[in-house]
């Protein structure tokens, strides 16, 4: 029989404690080996005790939840899932919180709210288990390297037209460092779908916009998609490319359990834009994405997946993979090299579907 999970539970709510507990409890194959109130306790059970997973709030006295954090990846390099309240202040610690080592989080349960209590909780207990496999000490990037055998040359795209970049578990430090490589001029329009929800991904526009050489907004309906520019999806809503290269935002049912939906994006990004579309594939857990790959490879675009060794979860980029539809394999900064070079070379090196 496997040994249980081993999870412990930080918030300064005692009420919140015994909540999160029981529900941890309450599922096969999870164990709580204790619970923390206060930032020194959580360092020194975290340290005595030894958990496989941590699940923190971001909001406590004294010693807050970030500083926690860092001193849990200092000392002793734990999985954390950060439990944060909902609003523009907490959304902003959490971002700053993932940027710093946390491998994942949840938005608190807030009683009155539209979500499922029952959802919640098995979301709640989903990511802890995922969160449990992850390694939280990274490894050092990958170099670039296709998938497959490539083909004969092609002749220079278009360097303008759409780069759409899907992400979901670990996704903000990936997005930063593919970003990060785009020079200020760089010619096409990105756009960002990120798993998240609606009152974090304003926060996490806002904060790439102050890091990138790139202007970075949360999309808006209506707006053009313009060339030096990224947009991110905001949460709850799905973004599609209107045929006169417009946003629209589309607050639809989930599509594979998501909502923005990474597969909706490319599709019509493919639909629109054709060979001058772009798609790119970074860590996360699942299969959104995949179908948008084969789209935008379909309509003559290129295609990337971040390489396993550099994921903190390689769920998606390797369902892509697996499925064949996937140009280039990198690390996140190898890729946006890759998308910077690809508009410069007189010719790339590609690959297309057998025929």
């Amino acid at each position: 029989m496997n040994e249980p999970i081993t999870v412990l539970v930080v918030d300064d709510s005692p009420f919140v404690c015994r909540l999160l507990t029981a529900h941890l409890q309450s599922a096969p194959g999870l164990q709580v080996v204790g619970t923390a109130h206060d930032g020194a306790q959580a360092l020194e059970r975290t340290r005595q005790l030894r958990p496989q997973v941590v699940t923190l709030d971001v909001d406590m006295p004294g010693t807050d939840g970030l500083q926690v954090l860092e001193a849990i990846m200092q000392r002793t390099p734990t999985p954390v899932l950060l439990v944060s309240g909902v609003g523009r202040r907490a959304a902003s610690a959490t971002m700053q919180a993932l940027e710093r080592g946390a491998v994942d989080f949840i938005p608190k349960f807030t009683p009155g709210a539209t979500t499922n209590p029952q959802l919640w909780r098995q979301d709640f207990i989903d990511k802890v288990r995922l969160a449990a496999r992850i390694k939280v000490v990274r490894s050092l990037p990958q170099p670039l390297h296709r998938p497959t055998a490539a083909g004969a040359p092609r002749p220079r795209r278009d360097p303008g037209g759409v780069v759409v970049v899907g992400a979901s578990t670990g996704g903000p430090s990936a997005l930063r460092e593919l970003l990060g490589g785009l020079s200020a001029d760089f010619a096409s329009a990105v756009i960002v779908v990120q798993h998240m929800p609606a009152s974090f991904t304003r926060v996490l526009a806002e904060q790439l916009d102050r890091q990138l050489p790139l202007a970075v907004k949360e999309a808006e309906h209506g707006e053009r998609v313009l060339p030096r520019r990224v947009l991110v999806a905001p949460g709850g809503y799905h973004l599609l490319i209107g045929p006169n290269g417009h946003v629209e935002l589309v607050q639809g049912p989930k599509i594979g359990g998501h909502c923005p939906s990474i597969d909706a994006t490319m599709q019509s990004a493919a639909e629109v834009y054709g060979a001058r579309s772009r798609g790119v594939v970074l860590t996360g857990m699942g299969s959104d994405g995949a179908l948008g790959l084969a789209a935008i490879r379909a309509r003559g675009g290129e295609t990337f997946a971040q390489s396993a060794a550099t994921c903190v979860v390689n769920g998606m980029p390797q369902q892509a993979v697996d499925r064949g539809v996937v140009d280039w394999v990198a690390a996140p900064g190898e890729i946006a090299r890759l998308l910077e070079r690809c508009g410069r070379m007189a010719s790339v090196v590609d690959r297309r579907p057998e025929t």
